[in-house]
């Protein structure tokens, strides 16, 4: 946050966004933004997402925000 906020002209947030495999940590998004004083929220990139009936559909959304970089990866070639 230190870096953004010296590095834009903003002076406050909207909202923080967790994302990596720690943030599937039970609570951490609470704590997060009880401490901020702000919305905070766990990435997830397949939201919006149509999976395959053989998915496991809890397990993927657990694991989703490991996944964030994957899947912006692999839509780059999505237009």
């Amino acid at each position: 946050m230190q870096f953004f906020f010296s590095s834009s002209e903003y002076t406050e947030l909207d909202c923080v966004v967790l994302c990596g495999g720690v943030a599937a940590i039970d609570g951490l998004a609470e704590i997060i933004g009880e401490r901020l004083s702000t919305p905070t929220i766990v990435a997830n990139p397949f939201a919006d997402m149509s999976v395959g009936s053989r998915v496991n559909a809890q397990a993927l959304a657990k694991d989703a925000p490991a996944m964030m970089v994957a899947c912006g990866l692999a839509m780059r070639s999505v237009r």
